[in-house]
């Protein structure tokens, strides 16, 4: 029964890799799939039920792998915590890309982020704590700032090792977009 549900969500998966969510029907999905309509609507309510249970997916996922990143950032990088964020990567890479890389996936992102806060405040042993709205948003603008640059990682295929990646979203946290920019303005001056 389970593998059937799971055989729904990956052919799902496969027709977004050339069409967009909001353009998938439940007519394609059952197509590709092999399966009648009823064995689809015996799993899901509708396409938008499908696809809230790939988001609840890959929020699960992400909420065990946060505390791995937390860690790198806090206490260095070590070949446990890459081997585990690069399996995270490859079991995810799909739906990441689906949620995270199209254009419809604003609601997505915005619901990962107010978890990703959450969990956040939780790893700083911040939840009791009343933040000010400056610490509120300030939380906030790190953690889209780091999505966005896994984002813009797996846009580009994965160009830098996970290492890399880590390191760079260590010194943007710490030093700042500025500080990079700063010091690659003294490798250009120097080159002159």
């Amino acid at each position: 029964m389970k593998k059937m549900k799971t055989h729904i969500m990956k052919t799902f998966m496969a027709l977004n890799k050339t069409r967009p969510i909001d353009k998938i029907s439940v007519n394609e999905v059952v197509k590709n799939a092999h399966i009648n309509r009823s064995t689809f609507y015996y799993y899901f309510e509708n396409i938008d039920a499908l696809i809230q249970e790939l988001e609840n997916q890959l929020l699960e996922n992400f909420n065990h792998i946060q505390k791995v990143f937390y860690d790198t950032l806090i206490s260095g990088i070590d070949e446990k915590k890459v081997a585990a964020i690069e399996t995270f990567v490859d079991e995810n890479e799909i739906l990441m890309k689906m949620f995270l890389l199209k254009k419809q996936s604003f609601h997505f992102i915005d619901k990962l982020t107010k978890q990703a806060l959450r969990n956040d405040a939780t790893l700083m042993n911040l939840e009791e704590l009343n933040l000010t709205k400056k610490q509120e948003y300030t939380l906030k603008y790190i953690l889209n700032a780091q999505l966005w640059l896994f984002a813009y990682w797996l846009e580009n295929e994965k160009e830098i090792p996970v290492e890399e990646l880590i390191r760079m979203g260590r010194d943007f946290l710490t030093r700042g977009p500025i500080g990079e920019i700063l010091d690659l303005e003294k490798e250009v001056l120097s080159c002159r």
